[in-house]
């Protein structure tokens, strides 16, 4: 009897503790597969990161493969722009060096010329005397008697003529004693 109870009693005690086991081994199991169903989550979620990091990480690529694009094209017209700066730096030291040179020729050519002008209008001079001649002499003639008339018939009507030239003697108005050149007497 005593066998018997115990054996009840190990009986209705397994069968409760069967069932406890029971709804433990389901609430693991529920853990378990809520735990699985956030690790899934977790890991979609961290393939979700790793998508866009790829995703960011390509863009960053190409923004700096443009942006050095950018770089090398910047640098080249720097470096274009330096060179025309030394050859016009250099055009500009040869115009230095040059243009002094120009000034003292010009000054040279107009120091010439001038020193040139009164030889040729000499020669202009000169030439037009030669080939005047008798014409030039003619006028002259003219223009003496006209001064020397009593009524000159060259000028113009209405305006007051300057009177004729009138010949006299010349009169030296030094008295007769100044007229001796042996100088005051030594003495």
């Amino acid at each position: 009897m005593i066998l018997l109870i115990l054996l009840t009693l190990m009986i209705v005690g397994c069968t409760s503790s069967d069932d406890r086991l029971v709804e433990m081994a389901r609430e693991d199991t529920a853990r378990q597969a809520e735990s699985q169903r956030q690790m899934a989550e977790l890991q979609k979620q961290v393939a979700e990161g790793t998508r866009q990091l790829a995703e960011s990480d390509a863009k960053a690529r190409e923004n700096l493969t443009a942006l050095q694009q950018d770089l090398r094209t910047d640098q080249a017209e720097i470096g274009r722009q330096r060179d025309q700066l030394e050859n016009d730096r250099r055009e500009i030291a040869a115009q230095r060096q040059r243009d002094p040179i120009v000034a003292s020729v010009i000054l040279d050519v107009g120091v010439v010329l001038a020193c040139l002008l009164p030889l040729a209008l000499c020669v202009y001079v000169l030439r037009a005397a030669c080939r005047a001649g008798e014409s030039d002499s003619a006028v002259a003639e003219l223009l003496v008697q006209e001064l020397v008339a009593s009524e000159p018939r060259l000028s113009l009507p209405g305006r007051s003529s300057l009177p004729a030239i009138e010949q006299q003697a010349v009169v030296d108005p030094r008295p007769d004693d100044s007229l001796d050149d042996s100088g005051p007497p030594l003495g």
